[in-house]
């Protein structure tokens, strides 16, 4: 600030501990909370059916149906997965109606379509991975370690599905807690 000049005006802040603000911030939390967990659910189970594609020797749905611990390991790996989306959703940074770093003012539909741009671009990161993971590890093997044997087991192949679950819900906690 020059001297001279009059600082600028800004609205007054709300006083502390206000209810209705208080809730007002709470509703919008959950809300956005709930989109997003709504959001990720889907493209987690999109991004399940797209690793059982990529990976052709490895059958992970039929070889998870139907058994129980399996299913227990795809289940807890979904648990996972939602709790680090909940957390993120809740600590994203939402800079909505103020300005960016950048000097841009976000509304909040650019604010949903930039978390959604940017959760898609972890979906396509997390299924490159997997790709380049897959066809090391099943077609080069190094130190003689093949991949496609979790193949052999269920449980095997549920231990292999919660590890990608826990991985696509890393880069999702990631990708929502970036700045817009």
């Amino acid at each position: 600030m020059n001297l001279g000049q009059e600082p600028p005006i800004s609205p007054p802040l709300p006083p502390p501990g206000d209810p209705a603000v208080f809730l007002a911030d709470l509703a919008w939390t959950l809300a956005r909370s709930l989109i997003t967990f709504v959001i990720c659910f889907v493209l987690g189970l999109i991004g399940i059916r797209l690793l059982d594609k990529i990976t052709p020797r490895i059958k992970e749905i039929e070889m998870i149906r139907g058994k129980p611990v399996p299913t227990a390991l795809y289940s807890s790996g979904f648990f996972i997965f939602l709790g680090l989306i909940f957390y993120a959703s809740v600590v994203s940074p939402l800079p909505i109606g103020l300005v960016t770093g950048v000097g841009y003012t976000v509304t909040p539909v650019q604010l949903v379509a930039y978390k959604l741009i940017t959760m898609l671009a972890g979906l396509g990161f997390s299924l490159l991975f997997a790709v380049i993971f897959y066809r090391v590890m099943a077609i080069i093997e190094p130190f003689g370690i093949d991949l496609d044997d979790v193949q052999k087991e269920p449980i095997a192949v549920g231990v292999y599905v919660m590890g990608y679950l826990i991985f696509l819900g890393l880069i999702f906690l990631t990708v929502l807690t970036l700045p817009v």
